[in-house]
């Protein structure tokens, strides 16, 4: 089969090498909600990062939108769209967020990698895809290393969970919405609008949810460096990182993908302890090999 070639590297290198980087800038996700946090609450850097993307989108995506579309979504793409927006994307969001203030980085990454997990859940039971016993063994066999990972302990305790760590597992079944939820809409919209649909929502549902917490918007930490750079990762992530792994997964077997965007792990524990140093301890090392393990098995049988 031949391969096209862009220049003298092969699309296929290109998309590995773009997914790399979606790896990596996962796992700056998680810095910039920590510099976010300085200036800003959490719902409330949640919703300016996401408002200020996609401002920057519908610039971006202008002409691959059709805007009438809008006018005549039907009802059950509707309240799909509203579940991923709200729950799928900034609820879920909002507590990724707490959990990277409250946790270590890598183990908000371990944990928030059974995302798979929760989604084939959501699919059994809203999508009526088969019930499948050694998935269901596998996910059991992964929240087992959550909780070793939340406990350092290999004897874990429900009191002895830590609160980013719980954070992130909520983050972990919310954010399965959003994926479960794509799968649900027709194709009355493309994925240009899909993408500005959601993010809308996002950010409309995470002002409101902003309010009734009661956070106010500090208009003096724009003048933080930190908060600023913290935003600019925030909403360059929101930018670049969904087209970029549209293309590779357009050119790449979903298992490799997949597979491959588990490096996020090893980036957030780099990250953690050049910038943090974050130490880990060995229960929790062995935790999050169950995590991923499972989750790399996982892959493979979801996408068989």
């Amino acid at each position: 089969m031949n391969i096209p070639i862009i220049g003298k590297v092969s699309t296929k290198i290109v998309a590995i090498a773009c997914l790399i980087t979606v790896a990596f800038a996962y796992s700056l996700l998680s810095i910039g909600s920590r510099l976010l946090a300085e200036g800003f609450q959490p719902m409330t850097q949640v919703y300016l990062r996401i408002s200020i993307a996609t401002v920057f989108l519908i610039g971006m995506l202008w002409k691959k939108i059709r805007w009438g579309r809008f006018r005549t979504i039907p009802i059950n793409d509707l309240i799909v769209l509203l579940v991923m927006g709200t729950i799928g994307y900034s609820i879920a969001v909002y507590f990724v967020t707490l959990g990277a203030i409250n946790a270590k980085l890598v183990n908000v990454s371990v944990i928030f990698a059974s995302v798979p997990f929760f989604s084939y859940l959501y699919a059994y039971i809203f999508l009526k895809k088969p019930f499948r016993v050694n998935l269901v063994a596998l996910l059991c066999l992964s929240l087992i290393g959550i909780a070793i990972v939340a406990t350092k302990s290999f004897i874990p305790q429900l009191s002895a969970f830590g609160k980013g760590e719980w954070f992130t597992l909520l983050a972990t079944a919310t954010m399965a919405t959003f994926y479960v939820g794509r799968k649900r809409l027709s194709s009355h919209l493309n994925t240009s609008e899909i993408t500005i649909s959601v993010m809308t929502i996002a950010a409309i549902s995470g002002y409101i949810l902003s309010l009734l917490r009661g956070e106010m918007l500090t208009v003096s930490a724009f003048s933080n460096p930190s908060v600023l750079l913290g935003l600019a990762i925030g909403v360059g992530m929101n930018i670049l990182v969904n087209p970029i792994e549209i293309f590779a997964f357009n050119h790449l077997d979903s298992v490799l993908g997949t597979q491959i965007l588990l490096l996020e792990n090893i980036f957030s524990l780099t990250l953690g302890y050049l910038l943090y140093h974050e130490m880990v301890s060995f229960p929790e090392i062995i935790g999050g090999i169950i995590i991923i393990g499972s989750v790399f098995i996982a892959n493979t049988l979801i996408n068989e």
